[in-house]
């Protein structure tokens, strides 16, 4: 024994290289052979991991096929064993035998494991290890059935075992005897058999997974030149494609972990060869859907449609797309009458766990296929396809909502449904929710207004008149229809218009859905919101972003996206005509190659007419001249006064004649009535925060829509009485006394401010006076007044201040006690002189953070005055620079309530300087008439020119 405590370098390996010493002929060795000895087969794997490096990059294949070359005339016994000539070009600089030996023996292990055999031999563990662990899972199952049904029967016979304790005993004595007897006769065989079986210890089942472990290993490691000869012979990769189809291969088979290394291994180094291959499959998206439940093969199917880029396309998007990966996934999402049998278990499960396996995956295709600026990780997306283009191609969106979400399941027996009299009837709440989140991502991740890039045009955006500015209906026009520029193709931009057109007509349908009551869970009293109600709510709520896209919103893009459409199905049907078509090559030249070429080149855009147009030639050139006749609501302003608002009945009716695609969305959500369903369940669920955002996402994005379309129509429906009536609902459930207070009052605080923020902002008697008359009741200014500024004054609070004491000992007036944060009953606080903030008025904007404090001392009043005279010279002097000074500006306190008409909507900052008293303080008088004389103002507007006076949109000092 050697005294050096540590391993010997020229001990290591000794078993494998005793083994590969008597290894003649590479044919006679088997995996077995090579797997019989666990420690020959962990000195295998360790000895490729430290000559991967070798194999990997200082080795040329030509050097390795010389190393080879010589390594087959140790084989046939020309030279001897422990020859040095082995090493051509190896790095190892050692002076003794020691690295020739060691060059040697690596190089003769790769070579052994090269042999067709041997690689079979490995992927039959492989193959052999799907049954075995299927057989496993089944029989562990089995056993623990078979020990549930054993513990409940001992229980019952527990009683029957204690009297049975007195007979046994007496024989006791007798059973030890025996066992003793048979224990020394079984220890003598025991013995005996030692010798004959070295791994003894090591049982059947444990040396089979030892074994498929090894063969993973090796056929995963990274060493290219196992990798080629596993992607160079078509039999091992059928034999390895072939596990995939196997029908026990299932989401809990370690072997799933063992395939996904060896593909990962092969994508990595042979990615254009694998790639190669796949495509060759005409199962190929069968095979992945029949395990789509299986997450690590779907994450390797989605990596391999992240190889298809559009600036190195492999053509993976167009085979699966010729094998119908959409049309097949979505055939797997449409429910089974079996699913919905009333059992106290899961029914059909195994559907249910394929059904949201397919959402899962549907959803992380949209996410690496989404619009460059909405990226999620940039350096594995691909941007939008052909896939995601057929997602929302109206036959997938008709089945989706048909097939799917308007599936109506049987109904259950009366017997089985113990319910009240509404007798309500089961949905698809699980395809809803599958559908829906779906729907979300396709519209948050196609969203064209954020993508700022439009070629040439982009300067319109960056160079605008006040600086760089958002994508805008003109400049996309423009980029759209510049075929020059912006040829059609396979990855143009998702287009949502006809998927939002399909929801549009079906809106009807869903919003009778909302009026049917859920079937509550057991032991639940009352009404319940439901899955489905919610979902729907938030499908609405979503279409409502997508219905505010500029795509969505112009005449002129929706033809032009048709177009477009149209050139690029003639451009597909052109290139597989010529790739499909037979031509001879008579003698090999350049002539020929040249007409091939141009057979494929031969698909211009200027010969690509359209039937049934009113141009004369219905050449798409002139068709696209013609669009620029089409007027959209952004072409021009309407003309609108106080005494003509944009809401009234003529109006309505010329957009309803002819509606682009966003306010066709906005027409039906009124119609079918959704809009006010849903609003009026806000309060009917005090604890459904979730439900209560949803709703609130839903207002916000009405209050933030363009005026100038029918979302006008949408805001007026929050504030009509009849209707949604916001005023009502707000104040109402704020004068209410329940204890305790509902959970919906967070967010109708917010719904408040986002009222304010709007009556500041717009001009709400150039809208309609229904605004007008909301929000100038008494009520809305009680509540803006008695609760609005105090919760504001609340979360203004730092929190943890402490109160300050004056001289006198009193507790200053201006400091806040922090034990009163998160409660509304601030009656002891309503004479203090807080600093008043305007919500939503950017101007005040470094007010409200800073919480600069508008009051000033006696002592400071003549300092003040100085300063505001300061101030007034400066604007005389500088008139046109009012804006880049606001932040310099001592901006006075106004009230909130006077934001609302009931103070005064048309005051300019003239008529501020006249209510507000420079001492601190507000005039407590109001002129009735100021109202009616300044209605079509804003709370704290400028003046302004009258050619301007009477446009939609934001008062000069809100612009932000």
């Amino acid at each position: 024994m050697s005294f050096w405590p540590f391993t010997n370098s020229l001990n290591s390996n000794n078993q494998l290289q005793k083994f590969l010493d008597g290894v003649v002929d590479f044919s006679s060795i088997s995996v077995n052979d090579i797997f019989e000895d666990s420690g020959l087969s962990q000195e295998l794997i360790s000895e490729l991991h430290n000559i991967k490096g070798n194999f990997k990059s200082n080795i040329t294949n030509f050097s390795l096929s010389q190393q080879l070359q010589s390594s087959d005339l140790i084989t046939n016994g020309q030279t001897g064993t422990n020859s040095d000539v082995v090493s051509l070009t190896s790095s190892n600089t050692d002076n003794g035998g020691t690295g020739s030996t060691k060059d040697s023996r690596g190089v003769k292990l790769v070579e052994l494991l090269l042999q067709p055999h041997i690689l079979n031999g490995l992927l039959d563990f492989l193959v052999d290890s799907v049954d075995y662990f299927h057989d496993q899972t089944v029989k562990e199952l089995e056993e623990l059935e078979k020990s549930l049904n054993e513990g409940t029967n001992h229980l019952a016979s527990e009683s029957e075992s204690e009297s049975e304790t007195e007979s046994e005993s007496e024989s006791e004595s007798e059973v030890r005897s025996t066992l003793d007897q048979n224990d020394s006769v079984s220890q003598t065989h025991i013995e005996e058999d030692e010798d004959d079986d070295t791994n003894s210890k090591e049982t059947k089942d444990e040396k089979f997974r030892r074994c498929v472990q090894a063969a993973s290993d090796i056929l995963s490691i990274d060493l290219w030149i196992i990798s080629n000869r596993i992607i160079e012979t078509p039999s091992i990769m059928s034999k390895l494609w072939q596990i995939l189809r196997l029908d026990n291969l299932k989401v809990s088979s370690p072997t799933v972990n063992y395939l996904i290394h060896i593909l990962d291994q092969l994508m990595d180094t042979n990615s254009i060869e694998l790639l190669n291959f796949i495509r060759r499959q005409d199962d190929l998206v069968d095979t992945f859907l029949e395990k789509v439940e299986i997450p690590m093969l779907m994450d390797f199917f989605l990596r391999i449609i992240q190889t298809d880029k559009p600036q190195s396309p492999t053509g993976i998007i167009e085979t699966l797309s010729s094998q119908n990966l959409i049309p097949k996934l979505i055939e797997i999402l449409k429910p089974h009458p079996s699913q919905f049998v009333k059992d106290s278990k899961i029914p059909n499960h195994d559907l249910f766990f394929k059904q949201t396996a397919s959402t899962d995956f549907i959803k992380a295709l949209v996410t690496i296929s989404s619009n460059t600026a909405l990226a999620v990780v940039l350096e594995t997306n691909i941007g939008p396809n052909q896939l995601t283009r057929e997602l929302v191609s109206p036959p997938i969106i008709k089945s989706i909502i048909n097939d799917i979400m308007l599936y109506k399941p049987p109904s259950p027996s009366i017997d089985d449904n113990n319910n009240n009299n509404n007798n309500p009837r089961p949905t698809n709440k699980h395809g809803i929710s599958n559908c829906v989140g779906i729907i979300i991502e396709l519209i948050r991740k196609n969203n064209s207004d954020y993508d700022l890039y439009c070629g040439s045009y982009g300067e319109l955006i960056q160079n605008g008149e006040n600086g760089p500015s958002e994508v805008n209906s003109f400049v996309m026009f423009q980029w759209l229809k510049d075929f020059d520029q912006n040829p059609p193709g396979p990855r143009d931009p998702v287009y949502l218009g006809d998927m939002l057109t399909l929801f549009s007509e079906n809106l009807d349908k869903f919003a009778e859905l909302l009026d049917e009551n859920p079937i509550p869970p057991d032991n639940v009293i009352g009404e319940v919101l439901g899955f489905t109600r919610f979902k729907i709510s938030e499908l609405v709520a979503e279409l409502l972003h997508c219905s505010n896209m500029i795509l969505l919103n112009s005449k002129k893009i929706k033809k032009i996206i048709k177009i477009r459409d149209h050139i690029r199905s003639q451009q597909k049907k052109r290139i597989k005509k010529a790739l499909n078509e037979t031509i001879d090559f008579p003698e090999a030249s350049d002539e020929s190659i040249q007409d091939v070429t141009m057979g494929l080149d031969d698909v211009s855009l200027d010969d690509i007419h359209f039937e049934n147009e009113s141009s004369s030639d219905g050449n798409y050139r002139s068709i696209i001249e013609s669009l620029d006749a089409i007027e959209d609501s952004e072409d021009e302003e309407p003309a609108i006064s106080p005494e003509n608002p944009f809401v009234c009945e003529e109006r309505d009716q010329t957009i309803r004649l002819n509606p682009c695609i966003g306010d066709y969305f906005k027409i039906k959500l009124i119609d079918s009535k959704i809009l006010l369903d849903v609003i009026t369940m806000f309060t009917q669920f005090p604890w459904h925060n979730f439900f209560h955002n949803v709703v609130f996402d839903l207002i916000q994005q009405i209050f933030n829509g363009k005026l100038n379309s029918y979302n006008s129509f949408l805001i007026v429906e929050l504030f009509k009485p009849d209707k949604c009536n916001l005023i009502d609902l707000i104040v109402e459930k704020y004068k209410e006394d329940i204890e305790p207070k509902p959970g919906y009052r967070g967010h109708l605080i917010l719904i408040s401010e986002e009222i304010v923020k709007f009556t500041s902002l717009y001009k709400p008697d150039l809208i309609s006076p229904i605004i007008v008359d909301a929000i100038s009741l008494e009520e809305w200014d009680w509540f803006v007044e008695e609760v609005l500024l105090k919760t504001r004054e609340v979360y203004n609070v730092v929190l943890g201040a402490e109160p300050e004491e004056s001289e006198n000992g009193k507790i200053d007036g201006d400091a806040f006690d922090a034990s009163t944060v998160g409660y509304l009953d601030l009656d002891s606080y309503e004479n203090n002189n807080k600093n008043l903030i305007i919500l939503g008025d950017s101007s005040n904007h470094e007010l409200f953070i800073h919480d600069k404090s508008a009051d000033h001392d006696h002592e400071d009043e003549d300092e003040d005055d100085d300063h505001d005279h300061e101030d007034e010279d400066e604007d005389d002097e500088d008139d046109d620079d009012d804006d880049d000074s606001m932040d310099e500006l001592d901006i006075p306190d106004v009230r909130i309530q006077n934001m609302s008409p009931t103070g005064n909507i048309g005051r300019n900052e003239n008529r501020i300087d006249d209510e507000y008293d420079h001492r601190g303080g507000f005039q407590t008088d109001y002129h009735e008439n100021d109202f009616l004389e300044h209605l079509s103002g804003s709370s704290s507007s400028d003046d302004e020119d009258d050619e301007h006076s009477n446009e939609l949109r934001r008062v000069p000092k809100h612009n932000e």
